[in-house]
C-alpha cells in the first residue's frame, strides 16, 4: 500500500495471475486500472499545494480511503475521504463498525452507512479525483490542446466489448499516459466511471455506457454527488446512443459540475492524519 509522508493511502491494485492454482499465493502482474490508483495521487497534491514536507510528519494508525468503490477494504479506524461504496460487494464484507468519514462520494454512499452500519458521514460528497486540474495543471494544458476527437474507456471489466474499437483506450495504461489521453480527447465514450470524471472535471463531453459488469450504483452516487438528479444525468445502452449524446453537446457551454463546489471536499480533506492542530 503506498505511504505518503508514513501515512497509508488506499489504492486497489492486486496481483493477478491466470493460472487458477496461482491466484491464491497473489502472484503475477498487478492489475493497475487508472482509475483505482489515483487515490495516493490526488492526496499527494494536496499535501504538496498545503506544503506539507517531512518534517511535519505525523505518525500514526488509520489509513486514509479516497478514491474508489472501495468502502469494503476500509476497517476500524480509517479515515474516509469521498469514498464510495460498490453496489456488488456484499454487506458481510464491510466488517468495520468505525470509522472517521470525513466526506463520501455521493448521497447514496452516505445512506448507505447510515441504514447499514449505523454511520452519520456528513453530507460533504465528491468524488477526489474531480481536483486533479486543479492539483496538476499539465492536464489542463493537454485538454486545451485537443489532439484525439474521440477516447473510448472501458470498465475494467469490459476491455474485450470495446477492444477493438480504433479509439479504445486501455484503462491499464500508465496512469498518466491514460490521463492525457482522456484530457486530449473532444470527446470521451465508455463505461469507466473515472473516464467520465477527469473528462468532466476537464469539461469535456462525455457519454456514459452502461456498464454490463457493475451496478449503477457507483455511477448514480457520483452524478447525484455533483448535486444532479436522476433527469439531469443519462446512461446509455449502447455505444452509438453514448457518443450520439456527447457529440450533441457544445463543448463552449458544457458545465456539467455547475451543482458541486470542490470547497466542501478541501475543507474536509484529513490533513489532521499528517499535521497536529
Amino acid at each position: 500500500m503506498p505511504r505518503l509522508r508514513s501515512v497509508p493511502v488506499y489504492s486497489w491494485n492486486p496481483r493477478r495471475n491466470k493460472l487458477p492454482v496461482l491466484r491464491r499465493f497473489q502472484v503475477g502482474p498487478r492489475v493497475k486500472n487508472f482509475g483505482d490508483l489515483l487515490g495516493p495521487v490526488v492526496v499527494s497534491g494536496i499535501l504538496k499545494e498545503r506544503g506539507v514536507g517531512p518534517a511535519l510528519r505525523r505518525p500514526g494508525s488509520g489509513t486514509v480511503m479516497a478514491v474508489g468503490s472501495v468502502m469494503h477494504k476500509a476497517h476500524d479506524g480509517d479515515i474516509v475521504w469521498g469514498t464510495g461504496v460498490n453496489g456488488k460487494v456484499a454487506l458481510s464484507l464491510h466488517d468495520f463498525t468505525r470509522i472517521d468519514v470525513r466526506a463520501v462520494r455521493g448521497p447514496r454512499t452516505r445512506a448507505w452507512l447510515r441504514e447499514n452500519k449505523g454511520i452519520e458521514a456528513p453530507a460533504i460528497y465528491g468524488d477526489p479525483a474531480l481536483l486533479l486540474p486543479r492539483l496538476f495543471p499539465r492536464l489542463g494544458r493537454s485538454a486545451a490542446t485537443k489532439r484525439h476527437t474521440l477516447a473510448v474507456v472501458p470498465n475494467l471489466n469490459e476491455l474485450g466489448r470495446f477492444r477493438s474499437h480504433p479509439d479504445f483506450v486501455d484503462p491499464r495504461r500508465p496512469l498518466w499516459e491514460v490521463l492525457e489521453r482522456i484530457a486530449s480527447s473532444e470527446v470521451v465514450v465508455g463505461s469507466s466511471l473515472h473516464a467520465v470524471v477527469i473528462g468532466e472535471a476537464l469539461g469535456i463531453p462525455v457519454g456514459l455506457i452502461a456498464s454490463s459488469a457493475e451496478p449503477p450504483f457507483k455511477y448514480q452516487d457520483y452524478f447525484e454527488g455533483t448535486g444532479r438528479t436522476e433527469s439531469e444525468y443519462a446512461m446509455f445502452d449502447d455505444f452509438d446512443a453514448a457518443h450520439a449524446h456527447a457529440t450533441s453537446i457544445r463543448a463552449d457551454s458544457y458545465a456539467p459540475l455547475d451543482g458541486w463546489s470542490p470547497e466542501p471536499l478541501l475543507g474536509a480533506f484529513p490533513i489532521d492524519r499528517w499535521v497536529r492542530a
